[in-house]
């Protein structure tokens, strides 16, 4: 057998170049030639799943937060304070290490690489030749398919990257355009999703990519190609023959743009969109119904995946099993506390809500509230559930009001086997139908031409959460169907990675970081002033809550995990979706009252009054609530976290790379910069 040469996968460091070789160079006949690889479909799929967990392991996972992306928002931030860990989520490119996304970086391309060269070995066989899909064009299209998503994945978190360098000899190598690059891949998807099966066909599941995400995908790109985005001005003819309008000023770096011929790619966007949502969508499906007592279809997506099941509203997920590596709900999740006794419970939970968010982001009777966002989590050394402070912390002890969708103590198996620390078992979730939808609903807007359309698209998620069509937004058309569709994205998607993207795609990035941080001015000045705040919701946040201990199961040491409950009477229930799961039978046999009933958490109760006297008595305890941001170094963190970069730059592009590595710089003969800000060294 001839020795296959040695391909490079871009050049990027030693370790990479190392990773690539098993299969790029191979020696052994019974190693992984091109011959080998695509001897049988399985061999092809077991290369095809080494991408699969790369992505698990290096991409998804490792801390990264979904790479900062619901870190940073108007309804999102990070409560970690002071720390490095959110300075891009936050607008301050200058304060990051260049190497600090070198490790997704370069696992983006080893995949991307690798996939592209079993698509290549496929081409080879003659298999994408076909009429109709098979095994083989399954097979071929998923490798197209995941060099895509890793090319979009470089495009969106890297901006302009060196590209289509893989597999061959590089010594000169330099920048391309992010508009050739999405270019390219919207058309390589479009080339081989006729090849794919529909999600469901054939055995294909949801943790495999398919035909129906392929059309989601497809129109997540080209809604991005066609939206407003940051694009670099330091570097002449980047962007080739490509016009843009301009929003705001150019600060000799960057500046805040969108193609001139953007409608073009909001038609794409459309029509595979549709295609995703409606007659390609397989199996999946908008859950609407649940026929457990509490009736909440959006909760039972959650439960589904805390329950380590994929969820059937899902086009794609990342698949996890427990004992590998899981960022849900680690750092993604209801948080917890590091304590041996139930180590499982070690939550780090760094997405937090914003509290004026909170408190007015939801409309009274909104189902998704709850389900989304928590004010407690779990403490593992004493097996009860426990209020997070406002201010500054991590797991439970600060940060105030968590992401609720992941949460170790809701699943129908809490104790399922190797669920550790950091190994929960939980699939990523890459794509549901509700935020395709949302998606298609923003296109339709855009384009202007189906205004009736995106009206209903959007009711339909609204019908969902409601559970009934009392709520539905008005007719509307313009920039004020564009807001109602950008804000039912962050109901629906809150802590998914997609809030930022929004708000950037939507061209008032500044605005609404603006609008967001003069809230939390509001709010902190009236807490100061009178000791509460009232929103426009109608609740109020005030400086002191009261909560108490409590047994929801008299009699029994059992600790509750509670569901949801719509009388704002009940403190134990309300807000729902919380409480805790018995985890260590054993070591807290003797804790009882391990539920929290909480008392003024979304209505003034005077400290001085009859109320706060009689909740004494009855032995509530008087806990700090409000008054934590204005004490130590929490005016400075809630300042600071909460988007500070748009500081000083309220006209100016709104700078939300991360970036390329050194490696990468200096091999590339100076051809190869980062822009926007970041370092260079």
């Amino acid at each position: 057998m001839k020795k296959l040469p040695i391909y490079i996968c871009i050049a990027l460091t030693v370790s990479m170049f190392t990773q690539c070789k098993d299969y790029l160079d191979v020696t052994n006949p019974g190693e992984s030639d091109d011959e080998f690889v695509t001897s049988s479909p399985e061999e092809t799929y077991k290369t095809l799943s080494w991408g699969y967990g790369e992505y698990r392991t290096n991409v998804a996972a490792g801390g990264n937060y979904n790479f900062q992306d619901p870190l940073g928002s108007d309804a999102e931030y990070m409560s970690e304070y002071p720390t490095a860990n959110n300075v891009i989520a936050r607008l301050q490119p200058e304060a990051t290490a260049i190497g600090s996304l070198a490790t997704q970086y370069n696992s983006l391309n080893i995949i991307l690489a690798r996939a592209a060269r079993v698509a290549d070995a496929l081409e080879k066989k003659g298999v994408h030749q076909a009429a109709e899909p098979n095994v083989w064009t399954q097979l071929y299209g998923e490798a197209k398919a995941m060099r895509a998503l890793c090319g979009w994945e470089l495009v969106r978190h890297f901006g302009d990257v060196p590209f289509g360098y893989e597999n061959q000899y590089v010594q000169d190598y330099e920048l391309t355009s992010r508009f050739a690059i999405m270019d390219q891949l919207i058309e390589g998807l479009k080339a081989v999703e006729a090849g794919m099966y529909d999600l469901g066909q054939s055995g294909i599941t949801v943790e495999r990519l398919n035909r129906s995400y392929v059309h989601a995908l497809i129109g997540e790109i080209a809604l991005h190609a066609g939206g407003w985005q940051t694009i670099r001005t330091d570097m002449q003819g980047l962007y080739g023959d490509v016009q843009f309008d301009i929003k705001g000023t150019d600060d000799g770096t960057c500046v805040y743009a969108r193609r001139k011929d953007y409608l073009n790619y909001i038609r794409i966007a459309e029509e595979h969109l549709t295609l995703a949502t409606t007659t390609r969508k397989g199996t999946a499906n908008l859950i609407t119904t649940d026929t457990r007592a509490v009736n909440n279809p959006f909760q039972l997506i959650w439960q589904h995946i805390n329950s380590r099941r994929s969820s059937p509203e899902s086009l794609f997920e990342i698949a996890c099993a427990p004992g590998q590596s899981s960022e849900h709900p680690y750092s993604q999740g209801r948080p917890g506390s590091n304590n041996g006794a139930v180590a499982v419970l070690n939550t780090f939970a760094a997405i937090r809500m914003i509290p004026s968010f909170f408190y007015n982001g939801y409309e009274a009777g909104d189902k998704r509230r709850d389900v989304s966002m928590v004010v407690t989590g779990s403490d593992a050394a004493t097996g009860r559930e426990a209020l997070m402070p406002l201010g500054a912390g991590t797991r439970i002890g600060g940060g105030g009001p968590a992401i609720n969708k992941w949460d170790q103590n809701r699943g129908d198996n809490p104790l399922i086997p190797n669920n550790g620390n950091r190994a929960s078992g939980m699939n990523y979730t890459i794509m549901r139908m509700a935020d395709a939808i949302l998606m298609l609903a923003e296109a339709k807007a855009i384009l202007g031409t189906d205004n009736t359309g995106a009206v209903n698209l959007v009711n339909q998620i609204r019908n969902r959460a409601f559970g009934n069509s009392d709520h539905n937004i008005p007719s509307l058309s313009g920039e004020a169907l564009l807001d109602a569709i950008y804000a039912e994205r962050k109901l629906e998607l809150l802590g998914e990675g997609d809030v930022r993207w929004d708000m950037i795609r939507s061209g008032k990035f500044n605005e609404r970081a603006i609008k967001v941080r003069q809230e939390m001015s509001d709010m902190m000045a009236g807490l100061e002033s009178d000791g509460y705040y009232t929103f426009e919701s109608g609740r109020t946040i005030s400086n002191y809550i009261w909560t108490k201990p409590v047994q929801l199961n008299p009699g029994s040491a059992v600790a509750v995990v509670t569901q949801e409950s719509t009388d704002p009477n009940n403190p134990v229930l309300y807000p729902g979706w919380r409480g805790i799961f018995n985890w260590n039978a054993a070591a807290h046999a003797n804790t009882t009252a391990k539920n929290l009933a909480i008392k003024g958490l979304y209505t003034y109760i005077n400290p001085n009054g009859t109320e706060a006297a009689a909740l004494v008595a009855d032995g509530y305890a008087r806990v700090n609530w409000g008054i934590t941001m204005s004490t130590g170094t929490n005016p400075a963190m809630y300042n600071a976290a909460i988007l500070d970069g748009v500081v000083s730059r309220e006209t100016k592009a709104p700078r939300y790379f991360h970036p390329i590595p050194l490696t990468v710089i200096d091999q590339s003969k100076g051809k190869v910069t980062n822009g926007y800000g970041l370092p260079n060294s």
